[in-house]
């Protein structure tokens, strides 16, 4: 029986919990701890939380990677960036690049976050992030922060 609205981000079956040596997860940290897995996709997965929930969406290789390599190769660029002007602004850089990617996906920031992103969202979300600076992050920022209540 799974958990309401935990679905795989390759092929929107429903996902269930199990072992991830059942999903066929390699780290040997996983191999006995609880998964997330798709009932259709070969080693489509992802982490369980300590509260039962899913770190992410369950996915396969291929989009796992492309989540990899938008984090390591866009998103980490862009938060260097940030952190060379401000060695000790890693968290609301994390927050402004955040901001930003949703905003570009013209999704919710709850959708917009890499754990949760499929192949073709990972795409979109390259495309979006491989010309942009953290001076256009900045300036985004500047424009949609919430105002404070009259």
């Amino acid at each position: 029986m799974s958990a309401l609205g935990i679905y795989c981000a390759d092929c929107g079956t429903e996902c269930e919990r199990i072992t991830g040596r059942e999903a066929g997860a390699r780290e040997p940290d996983l191999l006995d701890a609880q998964v997330w897995a798709c009932t259709v996709c070969p080693e489509a997965w992802a982490p369980c939380a300590k509260d039962g929930t899913s770190v992410g969406l369950p996915a396969g290789a291929e989009t796992r990677n492309a989540r990899v390599m938008l984090r390591e190769r866009q998103v980490e660029r862009i938060i260097g960036e940030a952190l060379r002007h401000c060695p000790n602004g890693r968290t609301i850089a994390e927050e402004r690049v955040a901001s930003f990617l949703a905003h570009a996906l013209r999704l919710p920031a709850s959708e917009a976050a890499i754990d949760r992103l499929n192949i073709e969202w990972c795409r979109e979300a390259w495309h979006a992030l491989h010309g942009a600076s953290y001076a256009d992050v900045v300036r985004h920022a500047q424009t949609y922060r919430p105002r404070k209540a009259a």
